[in-house]
């Protein structure tokens, strides 16, 4: 965009409503649909905390941009700090997986300068989707995308003490599955060292569940998927990572279901196999 254009903008956009200390998306992750051809414009620059910087798009419809809270929040209020290039058509939606999304606001008058959006929602990654551009020849940006609310309670430990199976226990009876879920960091399960792998907790009844936490040994999940399952049978991944690096993996996330499984794909250590100090599921 032509630099008199920034301008422009800065002079009339830049100082809209000063946001609060208390913006959740500040410095988070960010991904967007694009970024306006060859410039500094890049996503991250929404959620820096500075309005002199911006994210601009590609000129077309629809674009969007995205920011991981990092765990699951009940929003309040949601804060557009538009540039020149504003939305006239576009909605704020959350997510808990970045995959569904529903809908907690929604304009087709949009005018540009500091739309400050009271809502209600929940969930981890919260979408600004753009529709229909308020200046045609030129794309979507943003000074600034600050995001309100407050965490989702890690709730109560469901886990400790209850029912587990697994695939396969490493040698003798002594790394039972068992010990993951006793509240014994002493104490562990292991498993046979191959791939697959995996430990399932039954909860007893079908819980909402905000939280996995996950004690490992040494032997730890490079690649594993924490899965949710009414019967035991029919399996949804709520959350999956090929990049694990072992110690503790403290995971907010959403989902419900009756049984937890942590289900290992690739071990960190190819000699061994999965080993869990601890199995922590919270939820309500």
């Amino acid at each position: 965009m032509q630099a008199i254009a920034n301008a422009v903008a800065l002079s009339l956009f830049g100082t809209g409503s000063t946001p609060p200390p208390s913006d959740i998306a500040l410095g988070k992750m960010v991904t967007v649909s694009s970024v306006e051809g060859g410039s500094p414009n890049v996503a991250a620059n929404a959620v820096d905390g500075n309005s002199a910087t911006r994210w601009g798009s590609a000129y077309g419809d629809p674009q969007w941009i995205v920011v991981d809270l990092g765990a699951t929040y009940n929003l309040s209020r949601v804060r557009l700090n538009w540039e020149a290039a504003y939305g006239t058509a576009y909605q704020i939606q959350t997510s808990p997986d970045n995959s569904t999304w529903t809908t907690v606001y929604a304009t087709t008058t949009g005018d540009g300068g500091v739309d400050d959006v009271t809502l209600s929602g929940s969930g981890r990654y919260v979408r600004v989707f753009g529709m229909q551009r308020g200046l045609p020849q030129y794309g979507y940006s943003l000074w600034d995308l600050n995001v309100y609310g407050t965490a989702v309670s890690t709730s109560t430990l469901l886990s400790q003490g209850r029912p587990v199976t697994v695939s396969s226990v490493e040698t003798g009876d002594v790394l039972v599955g068992a010990n993951a879920v006793d509240g014994n960091t002493a104490t562990r399960w292991g498993s046979q060292y191959s791939d697959p792998q995996w430990i399932t907790v039954d909860l007893g009844s079908t819980r909402s569940i905000s939280r996995v936490r996950l004690n490992w040994e040494a032997a730890y999940g490079k690649a594993y998927q924490i899965q949710t399952s009414p019967d035991n049978t029919t399996w949804t991944t709520i959350y999956s990572t090929t990049t694990g690096d072992g110690g503790i993996d403290d995971v907010n996330l959403t989902g419900s279901g009756r049984y937890v499984r942590i289900n290992g794909t690739q071990r960190g250590l190819a000699q061994y196999g999965y080993s869990l100090w601890e199995l922590e599921v919270y939820g309500s």
